[in-house]
């Protein structure tokens, strides 16, 4: 399994991307917590308005977990990864 990692700002776009059916192959949203909100784009909100707070600019952390192609991978799996 290919594990790529990067920071990065833009919260609502990285949301909208993560969610998007068209460029990912399939889309679940595994778990969000720890937020008032238990939606994806309102931690994401939530996460953005922090980081006015405090100035930052790269506050998330996205990591893409590729398997091999024609693999099927559990979830147990890449919460492993």
């Amino acid at each position: 399994m290919i594990i790529k990692g990067s920071t990065r700002g833009g919260a609502r776009k990285l949301a909208r991307h993560l969610l998007n059916k068209h460029d990912n192959e399939h889309v679940t949203v595994h778990e969000v917590s720890g937020f008032m909100d238990e939606t994806l784009n309102g931690a994401f909100d939530e996460i953005h308005a922090l980081s006015k707070g405090t100035r930052c600019q790269k506050y998330l952390f996205s990591v893409s977990l590729n398997p091999p192609e024609g693999e099927s991978v559990k979830t147990e799996d890449f919460e492993d990864a």
